[in-house]
């Protein structure tokens, strides 16, 4: 694709990298066929393609419009395009670039820039979402089904204590939402390492990915650097951080890139990118007595997980190597429909994606529980499924014990 980027735009990082990324492009139009957006629609300006055209008239020097930003803003940024680029063309990356040209705009309507900046401030753990979630398990009896399953009842159960003389120490994200919706998943797997002599402690704060998503770049900058100055210290100290929401590694894991144009904190960013391990690298599969329960689960792969982190395979693998029973489904890996918080601001497409998705999981019969890797997956499932949706940690956990 031929690019007329101004010489300004090239002397930044960032402009530099999507001139790279739209001369990668070739029209083929193959990524077309695997976007949730365009498969739906059949409109070209819905798929991968067509917002490549989008973003490339932004940074040629086009007045962004409405228009322009509605059909940017409908993108899952599932990724699932990338899979089959023939010329290895980085969508995600030049839609980030894109999102960071209109960021200052007014182009949504009033409404709608005031439910972003309301979800960018209430979902990241703040005192009003705690309160709520506590209301809502008060009257969970009372709410509607799809809202009472995404609350998760129980007790997370004990966090070990680190292990004597431990020569290992893993930061596990908390993250947000995460230890006040399902506070049991980082628990589960504090425990795990401990069995294994490995000590742990906790990264408190918001990744930033849910103020980035929702177009609040400056908070969400804000969010990366004060992430970097805490964590970065105690990861390096240690054997690394893990994170066991694959959409928040998925988005750690970026802080190098985010942070190009940044000289203070574009070599730390990539430092704490690399301290990111998938807690998988710390597990051996289970050996399991003849008598011993193997659990029949479906597996949901987060887009994340698979697109962005690549650890699809190996996660399986290692269930199935422990003997778990994994049901075979008719999957083709599109889009649950979850997509962050895009299930808040796209509700009609959210959900006809998860409809699709819970067609194809719940088809094999009747499994124990769907198991994913991502509470927002997770959280998003469970609203529209009888069947039980945990993470795999937890069940995992409770096996060993």
């Amino acid at each position: 694709m031929q690019t007329r980027l101004p010489q300004s735009l090239l002397f930044t990082a960032a402009g530099r990298e999507a001139d790279d990324i739209l001369r990668r492009c070739v029209h083929c139009g193959f990524c077309n066929a695997t976007c949730p957006t365009f498969r739906l629609t059949g409109n070209e300006l819905e798929g991968p393609r067509g917002r490549i055209y989008l973003v490339k008239g932004l940074l040629e020097g086009e007045e962004p419009t409405p228009r322009t930003v509605a059909h940017m803003d409908h993108c899952l940024g599932c990724r699932a395009c990338e899979t089959t680029c023939p010329s290895g063309v980085n969508f995600h990356r030049l839609a980030d670039i894109g999102r960071e040209v209109t960021a200052g705009e007014d182009l949504r309507p009033w409404w709608d820039r005031w439910r972003r900046g309301l979800i960018a401030r209430f979902f990241d753990g703040s005192w009003p979402f705690r309160a709520a979630v506590a209301f809502g398990h008060v009257l969970r009896p009372l709410l509607p089904k799809s809202v009472a399953r995404r609350l998760t009842p129980g007790d997370p159960g004990d966090w070990p204590t680190p292990p004597p003389g431990a020569s290992r120490q893993v930061l596990i994200l908390e993250g947000c939402v995460q230890p006040i919706l399902a506070p049991a998943i980082n628990a589960a797997a504090a425990r795990i390492l401990h069995r294994r002599g490995i000590g742990s402690r906790t990264a408190r704060g918001c990744c930033g990915a849910l103020a980035y998503h929702v177009d609040d770049v400056a908070r969400a900058r804000h969010q990366i650097r004060r992430n970097i100055d805490a964590w970065l210290p105690a990861a390096e100290a240690g054997d690394g951080m893990t994170v066991t929401a694959s959409g928040c590694a998925a988005f750690i894991k970026d802080y190098g890139r985010l942070c190009q144009d940044d000289p203070d904190y574009r070599e730390r960013g990539q430092r704490l990118a690399s301290c990111v391990i998938d807690i998988c690298d710390f597990l051996e599969p289970m050996e399991r007595s003849a008598g011993a329960r193997r659990p029949e689960v479906v597996m949901h792969v987060p887009c994340t997980l698979r697109n962005a982190l690549g650890g699809d395979t190996r996660l399986r693998s290692l269930l199935a190597d422990s003997g778990w029973r994994l049901a075979e489904t008719a999957d083709d890996g599109q889009c649950c429909g979850s997509a962050g918080v895009y299930s808040l601001l796209h509700r009609r497409t959210s959900s006809r994606l998860l409809k699709e998705k819970l067609a194809r999981l719940e088809a094999p019969g009747a499994p124990e529980c769907i198991v994913t890797a991502n509470l927002g997956c997770g959280m998003h499932l469970a609203s529209g499924s009888e069947v039980p949706v945990r993470h795999w940690i937890e069940v995992w956990d409770e096996l060993e014990t």
